[in-house]
């Protein structure tokens, strides 16, 4: 077994119990619930993310791991949605960590794309690693990370590639959001998508120009790779340079995990 880069990362783990816990969850967030561990997000009315996580069924309830910035926001959603279920939103003390690079069977192997390794969930792990080194490798396969890359309710699920990351099941029942999630999917190409992209040097600017004309914003960077939002209406069907500042970026090809789905 090779030796895999463990790092700890900045999430909180709400556990989501009661009586009928799993139809009342499965019928508010974008995949179905029946993995071990599942890619998925609970959406606004108008169909932008207000939290994406991984949901894992332990028992009778199921565990949410989700950015640290969303926890607050996710659970006083989800508490409007219980009405009178008997449901329970209570947050643990679980540590949550990724292991990358190497083989193993701890933990749970993350469902958006096999090149992101494991997610470990447990407390106390040693780590030689740090969170910019997770950061650096998921950017380096050009896949979106919330934690990293964009703050609630600003994106779409296309926006930051969850269609492309089995984070969105078009074929379930309804969830918040679905309408006009999937009159996009269906009707309209995505306009624009969170692309990874790599640059030497240091960068200078936020904007991605085509000569004069915007065609993205920089949303973060890390050590010669980055992550921007771009206008794919706005890119040319030629290859032509992209511009941030006076330096030179080139675009990385949209994550894909799971091929046979496109």
């Amino acid at each position: 077994m090779n030796a895999m880069p463990i790092t700890k990362l900045d999430r909180q783990i709400l556990q989501i119990s009661g009586d009928g816990v799993t139809d009342w969850l499965a019928g508010l967030v974008t995949n179905n619930l029946q993995a071990p561990i599942n890619f998925a997000a609970l959406l606004t009315p108008q169909g932008k993310i207000i939290a994406d996580f991984f949901a894992i069924q332990q028992g009778n309830a199921w565990h949410l791991d989700v950015a640290a910035k969303f926890a607050e926001g996710l659970t006083k959603r989800l508490s409007m949605y219980k009405l009178r279920a008997p449901i329970t939103i209570e947050a643990l003390d679980i540590e949550v960590y990724a292991a990358w690079d190497g083989t193993g069977d701890d933990g749970f192997a993350d469902p958006r794309h096999p090149v992101l390794g494991q997610r470990i969930y447990t407390r106390g792990l040693a780590c030689e690693s740090l969170p910019a080194d997770y950061d650096q490798h998921r950017l380096k396969h050009g896949i979106p990370d919330s934690s990293f890359d964009f703050d609630t309710s600003e994106v779409f699920p296309a926006n930051a590639n969850m269609d492309r990351l089995n984070g969105v099941d078009f074929k379930k029942g309804c969830f918040v959001g679905q309408e006009v999630v999937s009159r996009m999917y269906r009707k309209t190409e995505v306009k624009k998508r969170m692309r990874g992209f790599t640059y030497e040097g240091e960068l200078t600017d936020d904007t991605i120009k085509l000569y004069e004309r915007l065609v993205g914003d920089i949303l973060h960077s890390r050590g010669g790779y980055g992550m921007a939002m771009i206008r794919h209406d706005r890119l040319p069907e030629t290859s032509l340079p992209l511009m941030v500042g006076e330096r030179e970026i080139e675009l990385l090809d949209l994550p894909d995990g799971n091929p046979a789905a496109h």
